[in-house]
């Protein structure tokens, strides 16, 4: 009898310890995903079951104790020197909605577009890369030894120092045109396109595939807009397209070869920058959908 009371009480004074072990185990519960979740509560409930369960348990409840303190001891020294270890890194994140130009950290500028957005890591100076979401153009400052990258959708853009824009108007399609300097282009398919001034790249983001094309020289990018030189109306409505992702069209009656000089801002619209050729060009339009017709 002396010796079942003496293991009784010595039983007691371990309750205390296991309903501390209880409060951080319910601690623990709630601040991490364990995934052997599932098999520490059974763990715990032969614990509760030794320890507070009738007498024929109590041989066995401090070793039960133990072996419970010394997996939650494993448990927080494997958690603790694993948070150490994660790095933080911070994000700078500017929209159109904030203001259509942006300054980088190197003096390079972002011209976006409506519903476009950049961002870029609090280190940029140390690797330049820029995270783009819509359409914007860049303007990129020369910089020795340091690679200044462009991130859209599937693809890289590699930068030389240069005057690039890139239009998304459509998840599925990426187009890249250069006004100034040298860009490499590497599309989901790792195959490195190298690109020179006057050349537009149309980028299938599903399929990986490229096709680069030649635009008019009289196409220019100067101080936030893009400014035309003796254009051709034809190749005017070309560009409209690639920018916009409508369909415009030219009616007969209309001469193709009337040559035009103005500006259009990154953002304007297509509904300003249609109505802006009609008043300068004396035409109209009609327009059905996403489909314009220019006619006389």
């Amino acid at each position: 009898m002396n010796q079942k009371k003496h293991k009784t009480e010595d039983l007691g004074n371990w309750k205390p310890f296991v309903e501390q072990l209880h409060k951080e185990w319910e601690k623990v519960k709630s601040e991490q995903v364990d995934e052997n979740l599932e098999l520490k509560e059974k763990t715990w409930k032969r614990v509760d079951r030794k320890i507070f369960s009738p007498r024929r348990y109590i041989l066995r409840a401090g070793w039960a104790v133990a072996a419970a303190l010394v997996g939650v001891m494993l448990y927080w020294g494997y958690k603790i020197p694993e948070k150490h270890e994660i790095k933080s890194v911070a994000y700078i994140e500017h929209s159109y909605v904030e203001g259509r130009m942006y300054i980088l950290p190197d003096s390079s500028t972002v011209w976006l577009e409506p519903e476009s957005k950049i961002r870029i890591s609090s280190d940029f100076l140390s690797k330049r890369e820029v995270w783009l979401t819509g359409s914007s153009v860049f303007e990129v400052k020369k910089k020795a030894n340091t690679d200044f990258k462009v991130y859209i959708n599937t693809a890289c853009i590699e930068v030389k120092g240069t005057v690039f824009s890139v239009n998304q108007p459509t998840l599925d399609t990426s187009i890249i045109a250069l006004y100034e300097g040298a860009i490499d282009f590497v599309g989901k398919n790792q195959s490195l396109i190298s690109m020179a001034p006057s050349q537009r790249l149309v980028y299938d983001v599903h399929t990986g595939s490229t096709l680069v094309e030649k635009f008019p020289e009289n196409i220019q990018w100067v101080d936030g807009n893009y400014r035309f030189t003796d254009i051709r109306l034809d190749n005017l409505m070309d560009f409209i397209r690639k920018k916009y992702r409508v369909e415009v069209e030219l009616d007969k009656a209309v001469n193709h070869g009337l040559l035009l000089t103005g500006t259009i801002r990154n953002d304007e619209s297509m509904e300003a920058v249609i109505e802006k050729i009609c008043f300068s060009s004396q035409l109209t339009y009609k327009k059905n959908g996403s489909h314009y017709l220019l006619m006389k």
